[in-house]
């Protein structure tokens, strides 16, 4: 794979080949990794909701815990 300029941007083709090159164990820390980024985020986002006075009940996130849980399941089965 050719080498990027610093201000290139991988594309999604390009993550995904150099990470099918990685060991089983190396791939599972990738996903680690991706997992705490997402986590860090959504934790950022929930605190600027909070900041902004954007509360949820509890109702309201366990609403959206299911219909995304649906979601999830939908397109494992398509596959």
């Amino acid at each position: 794979m050719a080498q990027q300029k610093p201000d290139e941007k991988a594309t999604l083709d390009q993550v995904l080949a150099l990470v099918s090159q990685l060991t089983p164990e190396e791939q599972d820390c990738v996903v680690e990794e991706l997992k705490l980024q997402w986590l860090r985020r959504a934790i950022g986002d929930a605190e600027k909701s909070v900041a902004e006075g954007r509360v949820h009940t509890l109702e309201e996130v366990e609403a959206r815990l299911d219909a995304t849980r649906r979601e999830i399941l939908e397109r494992k089965n398509k596959k």
